[in-house]
């Protein structure tokens, strides 16, 4: 009897959460595509694994991205570029139909939720079958566009955390485009490889055996074209971190896992000390005193006793000045705890140390942030610079964050610039620096001197956007 009370109840609590959601999803539509945001494709992502929690059940992720959008837009016209992404969203939600949610993820990507599936094999089937309807080309008047699409999927356990698919999934994509295939399926090893317990563990010995790796992207400033830093990134080539072997991790993947290791700040020391030593190496071979070098740092470390030493030690034993170091600090992971951090921070920013806000504007990155914590940078995240000239709304928040970064005497760092476009709205807007792919990839350390000559020619080019963007205004 019982049974059947509960069975109705939580029968009756699911159609009150499907019409919640269905009257947010009215709110929250890609205004070129017709198709939900990313916004709503979150907040279905929240609630299927609510579900899945509740049933065991699983689901797959899967997300398009149009590769060669940025050519079209470049040697066809964003008018041309509009209809790709149209053809793609039509084709999409056709097939998908009410067998899953279909959204438009950012810029040039769509993204999938699939439920009901239940293995990696019928993660390959459902990608196989959206792929085979994909058109291979779009005509636009005269033109006859041929079309490249990159597919990256994930298996969606229910004990999974929403963020750390968002990162996986977002990874997998990049590893796809760069890859042999135009299609990635993350398999069940890559998720077991990561649980907590184990990585920590594996971390460890990672750490003793030279297997985390530091990768740079310049950053570049408008409005004179030339490099002002590096930012460092780390990875972790896993020798068995999948099916084909080795695998380049991002942190998202075993951040977690980090936390809890042994190693937390004895890794963050060697990140440190390597970001400064290159970067003081580059400095010099580009005779360019002042170049500043950029590393992100997790909550743990910074709340470990030691932080202030193992930064301030680096500083000295490397011959740089304090203001050449950028502490990098990710509004939306140290959010609920940067009044524990800001402590320490604060007490290097004296000393004349950098300290950035990366992901402003976003989550816990939000400007409520800057009334209590006085930040050097503000670091505008890819989410809103890759919606400029895809939506007159992104143009006006970002003009808004970077009004009030300066107002508060903040300098400001436009990430995931991909476009000529972009730069040029951000340089209308008054961005100070900018980093993305258009002015450099994240390379190995070992590769940026070889590249240092390209690198020193393509931020010439910010210049003469900067140029023209102005002379415009």
């Amino acid at each position: 009897m019982f049974e059947g009370v509960n069975m109705g109840i939580r029968r009756a609590s699911d159609v009150v959460e499907q019409l919640d959601i269905q009257e947010e999803d009215d709110k929250h539509v890609d205004a070129l595509t017709g198709l939900a945001d990313r916004w709503q494709f979150e907040a279905w992502l929240s609630n299927q694994l609510e579900r899945n929690r509740r049933t065991g059940d699983k689901c797959a992720l899967l997300l398009f991205s149009v590769s060669n959008l940025t050519r079209i837009n470049s040697g066809y016209g964003s008018a041309v570029g509009d209809e790709v992404l149209q053809a793609i969203a039509d084709s999409l939600s056709t097939s998908v139909g009410n067998r899953g949610q279909t959204a438009r993820y950012l810029g040039s990507e769509f993204a999938v939720m699939w439920p009901g599936v239940f293995a990696n094999d019928d993660v390959h089937r459902v990608a196989d079958e959206l792929m085979s309807v994909l058109p291979e080309q779009v005509t636009f008047e005269s033109f006859v566009v041929p079309l490249e699409v990159t597919v990256a999927g994930l298996l969606c356990e229910f004990e999974s955390n929403e963020r750390r698919l968002l990162v996986d999934l977002e990874s997998a994509l990049v590893e796809a485009r760069t890859g042999d295939s135009n299609l990635l399926i993350r398999d069940e090893v890559y998720g077991r490889g990561r649980e907590p317990e184990i990585l920590a563990v594996r971390l460890q010995q990672a750490f003793e055996n030279d297997e985390f790796q530091l990768f740079f992207q310049p950053v570049v400033s408008l409005a004179s074209g030339v490099i002002v830093g590096f930012e460092s990134f780390l990875r972790w080539l896993a020798p068995s971190g999948g099916a084909k072997g080795a695998e380049l991790m991002s942190p998202a993947v075993f951040m977690e896992a980090l936390r809890t290791s042994p190693i937390v700040v004895p890794l963050h020391a060697w990140i440190l000390r390597e970001t400064i030593g290159q970067v003081a190496e580059w400095d010099r071979q580009l005779g360019n005193p002042g170049l500043f070098s950029a590393m992100n740092l997790d909550p743990s470390f910074v709340l470990d006793s030691r932080f202030s030493r193992v930064v301030t030690s680096a500083i000295a034993d490397l011959g740089v000045r304090p203001n050449q170091v950028l502490l990098d600090v990710n509004g939306s992971t140290a959010g609920p705890q940067l009044h524990l951090m800001w402590p320490a921070l604060q007490q290097l920013k004296a000393e004349g140390v950098g300290i950035a806000l990366e992901d402003f504007g976003v989550g816990f990155g939000s400007p409520d942030l800057l009334r209590r914590c006085r930040f050097d940078v503000i670091r505008l995240p890819r989410v809103f610079v890759g919606g400029l000239g895809l939506a007159e709304e992104d143009r006006l928040i970002v003009g808004s964050l970077i009004n009030l970064a300066h107002e508060i005497g903040c300098t400001v760092v436009a990430e995931g610039v991909e476009t000529e476009y972009q730069a040029e709205v951000l340089a209308e807007l008054g961005c100070d620096f900018v980093q993305g792919f258009l002015f450099g990839r994240p390379v190995h350390g070992s590769e940026v001197a070889q590249e240092l000559g390209a690198t020193v020619q393509l931020a010439k080019f910010a210049a003469e956007i900067y140029s023209r963007a102005t002379s415009q205004g």
